[in-house]
This record gives structure tokens, sequence and C-alpha cells, in this order.
């Protein structure tokens, strides 16, 4: 295995974990999202670890696919775990592109040759629903959009993927709501596109990318509508290297970040139905996961190495401390436990379908909740050791948090990263 370098990739390393680059990449810009990593980040880790034609990339935190567009790009085989129901449906349209302009033309011909739904908007969302989408999108467009869902149904099942992204799209330019950091504000307003004119925008820059790389490879993504913590499609040692960004242990909610888009799609109709149908297939990172997930204290924290409880425990009294010293605040203490057990089941799956001596390669943040210094990497770290992995390196790839420095959010003296895990599988 060669040593990995990133000090000599041309893309400032501070900009691998994020997705600064990703509007500069075909394909991966035509959706991407503000937590994930850079497609340069990716490349370099395909080409360090030389692969051979029948080895196999795994990312078991999916996300929208950045690992599997770009491995496909490369030529390499993958295969993926997405749990979020709305981030697993537009990744099939990226690692599954249309191979002609045509058929993107033929999707933005039937778009704009939809007439607005006439009758009662609640007949298409619940009303809580409605109530929230009415918020974000001027009530001149939610009538066409209320259209385009219905229409879905009359496209063939391999055209409805992209149909999917491409409204995501429209839907996002038609909003005249900004959002606020990550999630959507609706009282925070930006310039809105109207609907024919944000379905002419997107049409025409997938267009251009597909002109672009046309049949210049084959798909040979495989991915996978379920957690990662059972890779039961897998066979033992079927993966050559992994890589990966699980969720960070900040307090992000995937599921409020992406509520607009849960509400349209109809995934969810109310902010219970979206803690039911979204958050329980998740990691455990944020304090609206569901309750009895959080309440499973003694479940979660059995499942860990008596050594690895000796390190949470104390953070787990701390957290629980400032809750106390601020009353009516949020719970992060319950969130340790459930969060690394699951992490650790996941590792032991990875470790159960890599190849020995496969590279890791994942990308990871701390985190300082009420001021409790979390230092996630190292303590992923660890879990890897305890779980078959050793770890070759730990790098700081940027620093981060300074953003979200406010007098009432305490920070730690030593400042928030993001960082490189390097481990091989034993």
């Amino acid at each position: 295995m060669k040593q990995l370098s990133l000090f000599e990739d041309p893309l400032p390393k501070e900009k691998l974990p994020t997705n600064l680059t990703t509007n500069r990449h075909h394909i991966h810009k035509w959706y991407n999202f503000i937590a994930g990593f850079s497609p340069e980040f990716v490349s370099k880790c395909i080409q360090n670890a030389e692969l051979k034609a029948d080895e196999i990339i795994i990312d078991p935190f999916a996300g929208l696919s950045t690992t599997l567009v770009q491995a496909n790009l490369e030529g390499v085989c993958s295969v993926g775990f997405e749990a979020h129901p709305f981030f697993y449906d537009i990744s099939l349209a990226k690692i599954f592109p249309p191979k002609h302009p045509q058929q993107v033309k033929d999707i933005e011909t039937f778009c704009q040759s939809l007439d607005p739904y006439e009758r009662n908007l609640t007949n298409i969302w619940e009303t809580s629903a409605l109530t929230f989408l009415e918020k974000l999108i001027p009530e001149s467009e939610l009538p066409i959009l209320a259209s385009a869902i219905i229409a879905e149904d009359r496209l063939s099942p391999d055209r409805r993927s992209l149909y999917r992204l491409i409204l995501s799209r429209v839907l996002e330019l038609t909003a005249h709501s900004q959002t606020d950091g990550i999630y959507k504000a609706p009282t925070t307003q930006k310039s809105s596109l109207p609907y024919h004119d944000a379905v002419r925008k997107v049409c025409a820059q997938i267009q251009d990318d597909i002109d672009v790389i046309g049949n210049s490879f084959k798909s040979s993504a495989k991915l996978h509508l379920m957690s990662s913590e059972k890779m039961l499609p897998l066979a033992n040692e079927s993966v050559s290297i992994c890589i990966t960004s699980p969720p960070y242990l900040n307090n992000f909610d995937f599921a409020e970040m992406t509520r607009m888009q849960l509400y349209f799609w109809r995934y969810a109709s109310s902010w219970k139905e979206i803690t039911e149908r979204v958050r329980r297939r998740l990691i455990v990172n944020t304090t609206t996961a569901p309750t009895d997930l959080k309440r499973n204290q003694h479940l979660f924290s059995e499942s860990l190495s008596k050594c690895f409880r000796s390190e949470i425990q104390p953070l787990v009294e701390a957290l629980k401390q400032q809750k106390q010293l601020r009353k009516g605040k949020k719970d992060y203490y319950l969130l340790l436990y459930p969060y690394f057990a699951q992490m650790q089941s996941v590792i032991r799956e990875l470790k159960r379908v890599l190849r020995p001596q496969s590279p890791v390669h994942l990308v990871v943040a701390d985190a300082a909740l009420y001021g409790v210094h979390i230092q996630t990497d190292k303590l992923l770290a660890q879990l890897m050791q305890e779980n078959g992995f050793q770890v070759l390196k730990i790098e700081t790839l940027r620093a981060r948090g300074s953003r979200w420095l406010l007098e009432k959010r305490q920070g730690t003296e030593k400042g928030l990263g993001e960082f490189h895990i390097y481990a091989r599988r034993i």
C-alpha cells in the first residue's frame, strides 16, 4: 500500500472535506449537499489504492453518492448504503445518468407541458405539510409544482429518478426562502425563479454535462436503501477499500435539513412522520432522534467495551450536568452511547466485508456540545482499533466552527476541526 499524501494534491487540503468544489465537476454538481466531501478527496483515495479490475469501493454513508459517482467516472466498481430516502432517490439519478441529451430534453418538454393544478392543494399535501410549503414557495408556483408531483406516475420507472432530481432542483429555485446555515428559514428571503424558467435552467445544465460525458463511462455502482449497521447484501471479504464520511456528532439534523423535500415528495407529512420514517433509520446524532432510541442508554452502552465506556462516561456526566444548569435545554448527554454503539456496528460490518489489508478513509469532525469537547475522531479511531483495524494516521484537514461562534455558544480552547482517519483492515 502506497503512503497517502494529501498534502501534494493541488487542491488545498482544507477544501478536501467540503463540498466547495462540487460545482466544478460533471454529475456531482447536479445536486450536492453542504455536509458532503469533495470529489478530489475520493479521487485521491482511489488513485492511492491502485485497485484491480475486480475490486470494489464501499461507502456505508453514501449521502448524495459522491464516492459512487466518482468511482463511476474513474471506471471503478462501487457499492453504497444510504438510509435517507430522499438522498437515495436523488443518488440513483446521479449514479445512473442518462446517456443522451435527448432524454433530458424529453423530461424538460414534459415538465413545460404541465398545467397548474386547479383543485384544492390539500388533495396533494396534508394540511401540516402544505402550511410549511406555503411559507417557502410562492403561492403562484405551488399549483404547477403540484401537477408535477401527480405527473410523475405517467413516466416510465427508468426516468423517474432523473425527473425527481430535476424537480427537486426546480423546487429549490422556486423557493423564496433562504437556507440559513443548514436549515430553511421561512422568514429569510432570497430571489425566486418562476417554475418554467427554473425547469429550463436545470435541464440546460444537465444536458450540457451529458453532451460532454456522453457514453464515456459505464455505471458500475450499486446503492442500497438501508442502514449500514447490517450490510446483508454483501458477502464476507467482498470489497477492497472504504471511502466515507459518517454523520458528525454535532446535532446536525439531516431530516430537518431536507424537510421541504420530504414534505414536497410526500415521504412524510408531519414532524412526527419525519421522525418515524426518516430519523429512525439514521445514526443517532441529533436530539430530535426518536425518544425510545435515546432512552435506551443501557442497551447501547453495554454493546461497547468497558474501556470505551470509561472514555465516554465522563463526557455523558459533563453533558448531563450542563443540561441541569441550562434547564429546558438540549439533552445532548443521551446522544453519545447510541451514536458510538451504532458506529461500532458499522465498523464491525466493515471488518466483515472488507478484504484483509484494505484501506479505510474516513472524514469526521469533533464537536463541542455545551462546550464539552467530544473528540469524535480519536474515539472513532479507538473503536476501529478495538474492532479489527490498524489506525495509520489521523490528519487534521481544516479548522471549523468559527462561523458558529456566539457569546451564548461555548466552543473549545483548541477549536474544532475536520479530520481524515486513515486505517487498514487487519
